[in-house]
């Protein structure tokens, strides 16, 4: 008598998974008024992008005994910052490039009463 050939049947087994009881990690301590920022971010918003810039516009043609070349935006606002005592401003350049700059409040207040004089003499 012939039989037939009953199909393979494979059996794997599941290794159970082991879980580890969370332990909950310790928050940094962020202040509400200064938000955290990496090395990195303060290099280049302090150090690298400024230098970066005036290296390049120091590279245009320019006249003997006249001042280099300087960023030339289509407009510019003012905007709150995420950080108390500090005001954004950003520049909208033709392209559509917004470059944002901050700065404490006593900065924008001089920066505000300079260009009020200005606007004065023309």
């Amino acid at each position: 008598m012939a039989t037939a050939k009953k199909p393979a049947i494979s059996v794997v087994k599941l290794k159970k998974k082991t879980v580890r009881p969370s332990t909950p990690r310790k928050a940094k301590a962020a202040s509400p008024r200064k938000p955290l920022r990496s090395q990195k971010d303060e290099a280049i918003s302090t150090e690298l992008a400024p230098a970066v810039a005036i290296a390049l516009l120091q590279q245009a043609d320019h006249g003997a005994g006249q001042p280099a070349p300087a960023l030339e935006p289509l407009a510019a606002g003012a905007v709150a910052s995420g950080t108390d005592g500090k005001v954004r401003v950003q520049l909208l350049f033709e392209n559509g490039a917004v470059l944002p700059v901050e700065m404490t409040d006593a900065a924008a207040k001089a920066l505000s009463n300079g260009i009020a004089k200005e606007m004065e003499k023309s």
